[in-house]
């Protein structure tokens, strides 16, 4: 009967609102012709003026012939009465009336006598302890049905018996946060709510404290034909199985959090239910089994599961065929039996749009089993991975999901959002990363993201750095940003430091810190190879040395040859070897062979067979080494041993300190020991070049090279400078 009253009264209303709606558009039409209709209209104007410019500072009216009204308490001095606010107020057109922070202590009876519209009424934090029993009669006597009240945040203690009798209907009843009415307050209520409907009620942190919840306590209701109820935030130590009898046939959304323990059975008896939300699971002991069944819930359309505090969890969640929204949250450990559970539903349940699993520790998972979840999933349009602890995401994670819309990520541990990870998420309209460990986001995931505007981007909380690599990341922002959106991005620079003070989205770069690395590699490979090249010639030059010094002396030999007055007339001799005779024929036939009848450079050589007699021996030859340039030491164990060598050692000693310069070549042919050898040739061979003879051919040719380079220094310079001088 109930039912069918409803039916009645919504049409009559609906023809009711047709039919003033045609009687509106008449009068308006001819309003421009009747004169008494027009002064009617601005004399209603004028009422509405004079009661607008009444009401006090902190109350804002807005509508015409029907008023919304809002009044908000901000400083001592709007603490006044609530009839002193409502004397002011326009009651016949005065539909909504919301007050705010108020201290009204006690609803009085006839509070809102004469308001013939009022249908919604908000009393929220205004320090109600009691209300009358006819505070709100004066309201029902108007409009019996579709009332609206909401009395939130109050310390009520008391409402006498009766006072919500009067209604018929109730479209919403809220009474949330009310935390001293208690279980007693809400019985009183349910019992003036009894044979009434009602479609919402919400009894939210109002104080229940049961050790079982019962049929009994919702008896009053089992005719009310209550719709959605929410009683979050009580306390209730077991909830029977039994406890929902009463609504069975008329719940289609509940909330239920804050109880200790379910029954198995309990959620089993609902055929209509559509929505479901349960949390808060406190098991009273350890032995308790926590099972919930929902598999005969066949209409369920949105399911939340808030699994904190529960260390053990069974429930059927693979057989919801049409789930359209699931909230799997703060799961933790308990998460885990009910992985495979999902991935099954997934499978089955293509209507499934929305899937929350925040708070689930998913980060243990493998890239495997984290894509085994969630790849592929193209009917997904919401997605929540929040404090998840993800450090990283597989690349195959979101892949497939082309009509996703929204993406939460927020509150984990993310480093770096990589190349192509949102490759398919091109519906995408909003994106929360905020509160990771981002440094880095690179560009690909957000230019395919067409819909994707700044309003629907958060990315603050992260430690971004602001380096080069994230200047496409910039230049995005910058490209989206608005005056209006500028807010939603001022994310300033974590690193480097000198940057604290920039924005990611205007952050400037110099080009040396956009090429700091190809600059400092291309000048590391630069200088290196330089030092290479360096190196490289110092080694080459060191090894052909006196190969090029022996080419250039050629060259100025050959020079000299061409000039024969550069020739100086005091020396006759480039040098004068001195030997034994024990190595005559190695002086006739090597020495003079070479350095004589050479086909690169020619010298003269002086030695005692070629002194033309004339005078003393040691006359004729000090004077060949006094004409010489060179005096060569061919030392053999047997020039140590002759006397004849201490005369040209004398000799050559003397025109040493005459020159002042190096002149002495020692050949050594032979090893011989130092203690063998007298004090000056000891001297001798330490102070000036010494060459050794090898059998070897491979170290004559350099002995041959070296002695050249010796017997040739400083002559054929001092010959191109002279003649350079003279040109």
């Amino acid at each position: 009967m109930s039912y069918l009253m409803f039916i009645f009264s919504t049409i009559i209303t609906v023809v009711l609102a047709v039919d003033t709606s045609n009687v509106i558009q008449i009068i308006t039409d001819k309003q421009t012709a009747n004169p008494d209709i027009v002064m009617r209209n601005n004399t209603y104007n004028a009422s509405i003026e004079y009661y607008r410019s009444s009401l006090p500072t902190f109350c804002h009216c807005k509508g015409i012939t029907t008023i919304m009204c809002s009044c908000r308490a901000n400083t001592k001095n709007d603490q006044i009465p609530l009839a002193n606010i409502l004397r002011n107020m326009d009651k016949k057109n005065t539909a909504t009336i919301r007050f705010e922070n108020f201290k009204f202590e006690t609803l009085l009876n006839g509070s809102f006598n004469g308001f013939s519209r009022l249908t919604s009424l908000i009393f929220r934090n205004c320090s109600i302890k009691n209300i009358e029993v006819n505070a709100f009669k004066s309201i029902s006597i108007y409009h019996p049905y579709n009332a609206k009240l909401r009395i939130e945040i109050n310390p009520i203690r008391h409402i006498e018996p009766g006072t919500f009798a009067a209604f018929k209907s109730w479209k919403q009843l809220s009474l949330n946060q009310n935390r001293n009415l208690g279980t007693k307050g809400i019985q009183t209520v349910m019992n003036d709510l009894q044979n009434k409907t009602v479609h919402s009620l919400e009894i939210k942190t109002c104080g229940i404290f049961l050790e079982e919840l019962t049929n009994s306590f919702f008896e009053p209701l089992r005719y009310s034909g209550i719709g959605r109820l929410n009683m979050l935030g009580n306390a209730i130590g077991t909830v029977k199985s039994d406890a929902f009898e009463p609504l069975k046939e008329s719940l289609t959304d509940l909330t239920l959090w804050n109880f200790m323990y379910v029954e198995k059975e309990t959620f089993q008896i609902f055929r209509e239910l559509r929505r479901l939300s349960i949390g808060g699971f406190i098991p009273s002991r350890s032995s308790y089994d926590l099972n919930i069944h929902l598999q005969n819930i066949t209409a369920l359309k949105s399911l939340t599961m808030n699994m904190k505090g529960v260390d053990v969890l069974k429930m059927q969640i693979s057989v919801l065929p049409n789930l359209c929204d699931f909230h799997l949250i703060s799961g933790s450990a308990v998460f885990d039996p009910h992985r495979y559970q999902l991935i099954t539903l997934l499978d089955n349940v293509k209507s499934l749009k929305e899937l929350d699993l925040s708070g689930n520790l998913l980060f243990e998972y493998t890239d495997e089993q984290l894509c085994q979840l969630f790849e592929d999933r193209s009917n997904f349009t919401f997605l929540s991975l929040r404090s998840n602890y993800f450090s990283h995401l597989p690349q195959c994670m979101f892949k497939g999901m082309y009509d996703l819309k929204t993406l939460l990520l927020n509150k984990n541990r993310l480093t770096n959002i990589q190349k192509d990870l949102f490759k398919d998420l091109h519906s995408l309209n909003k994106l929360d990363l905020s509160r990771n460990a981002l440094t880095f986001i690179d560009l690909s995931n957000l230019e395919i993201m067409s819909q994707l505007q700044l309003r629907g981007l958060s990315i603050y909380g992260n430690n971004f750095e602001c380096n080069c690599k994230l200047k496409g990341l910039r230049n995005w922002l910058m490209e989206k940003m608005t005056i209006k959106t500028k807010k939603f991005i001022a994310e300033n620079c974590s690193m480097p430091s000198y940057k604290h003070i920039e924005y990611v989205h205007n952050f400037t770069m110099t080009w040396l810190e956009c090429n700091t690395i190809p600059f400092t590699l291309g000048t590391t490979v630069s200088g290196g190879l330089i030092i290479f090249l360096i190196v490289v010639t110092l080694v080459l030059l060191r090894h052909f040395w006196k190969d090029i010094e022996y080419r250039r002396m050629i060259f100025l030999a050959r020079k000299r040859e061409q000039d024969e007055n550069m020739h100086d007339p005091l020396i006759e001799h480039d040098a004068f070897v001195s030997y034994h005779s024990e190595k005559q024929l190695w002086v006739e036939r090597d020495l003079c062979q070479e350095l004589e009848n050479g086909e690169d450079i020619k010298f003269k050589l002086m030695f005692d067979d070629r002194i033309i007699p004339g005078g003393s021996l040691f006359t004729s030859m000090g004077q060949a080494i006094h004409n010489s340039r060179k005096i060569i030491f061919v030392v053999s164990r047997g020039w140590v041993k002759d006397a004849m060598n201490q005369f040209e050692v004398d000799m050559a000693l003397v025109k040493l300190l005459d020159d002042y310069r190096d002149m002495i070549i020692v050949l050594l042919m032979e090893h011989i020991p130092k203690a063998e050898m007298p004090d000056k040739v000891k001297m001798i061979i330490k102070h000036n070049n010494c060459l050794r003879w090898s059998n070897k051919e491979k170290k004559q040719a350099k002995f041959w090279r070296d002695l050249k380079l010796e017997l040739g220094k400083h002559h054929f310079e001092a010959q191109g400078q002279n003649h350079d001088e003279l040109i």
